[in-house]
């Protein structure tokens, strides 16, 4: 189950990289800011089809539509538990229905985000997803390389 959640989890963020590539193309001449694909490096070798770099944005679109929804309510729910943290006399039975539905929301979110990513799936080859997957292996090596590397220089300081 935990491989299984891992590699939906694997999918899922490598799909949302594809959207956020294509997003960063449409949106910025293809920089890649943060809000459009920093990052996602290893989308760029994918070469996507215009058919499918318009495809990743209207999904993208779609998810950034309803996700702004969706945190707006969750900023509303937080905002309401901060509030009753600071009014005295508050106890934790009158909080927790807020902190209840703020996790709900949080778990309406994570399943549009897989929604999301199993949509631009759908987008790419097999051959561009089995090259997605090979590239992020990469760089998940990298990544771990650069956290060893990171933590013998703080251990010498």
């Amino acid at each position: 189950m935990k491989a299984q959640r891992t590699v939906i989890a694997v999918i899922a963020a490598g799909l949302i990289s594809v959207a956020g590539f294509a997003g960063a193309q449409a949106h910025d001449g293809g920089r890649g800011d943060w809000h459009h694909g920093e990052g996602m490096e290893f989308l760029q070798g994918l070469n996507l089809t215009d058919a499918q770099k318009q495809q990743a944005h209207e999904i993208m679109q779609a998810g950034h539509t309803q996700a702004h929804t969706l945190m707006q309510q969750a900023h509303a729910l937080h905002e309401q538990i901060v509030t009753q943290l600071l009014t005295a006399g508050t106890t934790a039975d009158q909080i927790q229905p807020l902190v209840t539905q703020e996790e709900q929301l949080r778990a309406q979110m994570d399943t549009a985000h897989l929604n999301m990513a199993i949509q631009l799936r759908g987008v790419l080859t097999p051959e561009q997803l089995t090259q997605a997957a090979a590239t992020h292996q990469k760089l998940e090596a990298l990544h771990e390389q650069e956290h060893e590397v990171m933590g013998q220089h703080d251990g010498d300081q």
